[in-house]
């Protein structure tokens, strides 16, 4: 007679959701963090200071839970078979940070976004540069950059980007001359060819 196979007493549901591998709430957060983080570093100057703070917010959360779902997983006998066996799942938010941490100490992002909108933002510049006409232009989207304060200088343009920096604001000064005259609250730093980036200061 065979013995009777004692069985095992079902797992409560918050240690059933500890011992899982990450999912359907978890991924897509360290999704939301990556793409907050690389527009942050997109922009001249840092993106929203606002953003920031909440992707640095939820990065946090993010690496708490899955460290702490981590450990219960494999310090758990029930756990550790479900590690081997969804490792991928267990992989994927680490190697999503890995991934937007190398972008954005490389400054990729912004390289990326200003690449893709350089033709644009030369072909605006230089119509603002030959506009002899002082009415203020209202802000608009030209590429994939919101500009605002858009003006005249000597020999090109410049315009701010939308919701940059904490108290100094950043934009682009468009300048085939040299660097734009600076003046008590402007500062410039070459980009490429007439390209600068403009620091309005608080």
């Amino acid at each position: 007679m065979s013995e009777k196979v004692a069985e095992q007493p079902p797992l409560p549901a918050l240690t059933r959701a500890l011992v899982g591998p990450p999912g359907k709430v978890l991924l897509p957060l360290v999704a939301v963090v990556g793409l907050l983080m690389l527009d942050h570093t997109s922009m001249p100057g840092g993106g929203s200071f606002t953003l920031l703070l909440a992707g640095l917010a939820l990065a946090v959360g993010t690496v708490v839970v899955w460290v702490a779902r981590f450990a219960v997983g494999l310090l758990r006998s029930d756990g550790r078979p479900g590690l081997r066996r969804h490792w991928a799942r267990w992989a994927a938010a680490p190697l999503m940070g890995v991934t937007v941490t190398a972008l954005v100490l490389t400054g990729a992002p912004f390289e990326a976004r200003f690449a893709l909108s350089e033709s644009g933002l030369e072909q605006f510049a230089r119509t603002v540069a030959a506009d002899t006409k002082t009415v203020r232009r209202e802000d608009q989207w030209v590429g994939l950059f919101p500009l605002t304060s858009i003006e005249r200088v000597p020999g090109g343009a410049r315009f701010l980007v939308s919701d940059t920096g904490l108290f100094d604001r950043y934009g682009f000064a468009w300048s085939p001359g040299g660097e734009p005259p600076e003046e008590s609250h402007t500062g410039y730093t070459h980009l490429e060819g007439p390209w600068y980036v403009w620091e309005s200061r608080f």
